[in-house]
């Protein structure tokens, strides 16, 4: 083999080997722009559903000029407690307790302290302005026999009483609810 042949046959396998570099460089940016492009899909259904099912996120833009007043409405629904999903209201661990319907931000104050009263059994609080409970949310009258999950319907505000996964008591609206409270 000649010193000619053995430079063209060494350019030969340079050449192979930028080909292959190149090649290799190529499918990582194609990749890279696969993982991107679905990172960017996963963000804009997160805040999708941030925006329009959970209502976690504001875009309407309606700012209150007094901004102490939306802060304690922001703290509040954060402070939630005992905060669960409508369709998880007959897989609590507690033999007997309460389950609380009503929107968070617009919580009845007698209703609230009334609830105080309740400290032989805990109270379970379901947000009915969350796009999650709406479907168990109406304007109507609400459903008082309630043997299962699909049979639930309350109005705004509601308290049901549980008593081994099936309700013995249905009360709906304030002075309904403070009544059956007191005699708690």
């Amino acid at each position: 083999m000649g010193r000619e042949q053995k430079r063209k046959e060494l350019k030969k396998n340079k050449n192979n080997l930028n080909d292959k570099i190149e090649e290799n460089t190529i499918k990582l940016s194609t990749t890279i722009k696969i993982l991107l492009s679905v990172v960017i899909i996963l963000l804009i259904v997160y805040y999708g559903l941030a925006v329009f099912v959970t209502k976690e996120i504001n875009i309407s833009g309606t700012n209150n000029n007094n901004s102490s007043n939306s802060e304690n409405t922001e703290n509040n629904n954060s402070n939630v407690s005992n905060k669960i999903l409508a369709s998880s209201i007959f897989n609590q661990p507690d033999n007997i307790y309460y389950v609380y319907f009503y929107n968070f931000k617009d919580e009845d104050a007698s209703i609230a302290s009334a609830l105080y009263n309740l400290t032989n059994n805990k109270v379970y609080r379901v947000d009915t302005s969350s796009g999650l409970n709406k479907k168990y949310v109406t304007e109507e009258s609400g459903n008082k026999n309630v043997s299962n999950i699909n049979d639930l319907k309350v109005k705004d505000p509601t308290i049901i009483k549980i008593d081994n996964d099936k309700v013995i008591e249905y009360h709906e609206g304030a002075k309904d609810i403070i009544n059956f409270i007191n005699k708690e």
